[in-house]
């Protein structure tokens, strides 16, 4: 008799871990998705526009995740960055997710599709992966532009 429930039980987690996975609703205001591989493009052709499309719209989260404090209400499963630390809304709250000590939290722009994807990272990361994406101001957009390269 065990053997046939150690069987089955077998037989049920192999099932389970070919079940897909789906991750939880984003709000229309923080809509963040992380479908592909998000390194830099390498290149040094035109940047496609939905690239660049994509810098500017995480440039945008980037603004919005400034305002948005541990205390503000939420709807669940929204992703953010509060105070500089991922954070995702469970029951209505931030649930705060500290990044490492060198880390802080950002929306960065996918290169290889439409979209973005929220992740620690350097600063200085960060800011490279922007403007190879060919958006200036930073990572929120309010930055001074200065050049990368001796004139």
């Amino acid at each position: 008799m065990s053997f046939k429930i150690t069987t089955l039980l077998v037989l049920c987690a192999g099932l389970a871990a070919l079940a897909p996975v789906k991750s939880a609703p984003t709000s229309h205001l923080l809509n963040v998705r992380h479908d592909g591989h998000d390194d830099a493009p390498t290149s040094t052709s035109a940047v496609p526009a939905f690239v660049k499309q994509n810098g500017l719209d995480a440039q945008k989260l980037n603004a919005q995740f400034k305002t948005i404090k541990p205390t503000d209400s939420c709807q669940d499963g929204q992703m953010a960055c509060v105070t500089s630390a991922f954070a995702q809304c469970v029951s209505g709250k931030w649930a705060l997710s500290p990044c490492a000590a060198t880390l802080s939290c950002y929306a960065l722009p996918l290169v290889n599709k439409p979209g973005t994807s929220i992740v620690c990272d350097t600063q200085a990361d960060t800011l490279l992966r922007f403007e190879a994406a060919g958006v200036t101001g930073g990572s929120a957009g309010d930055a001074p532009t200065t050049p990368t390269s001796p004139a």
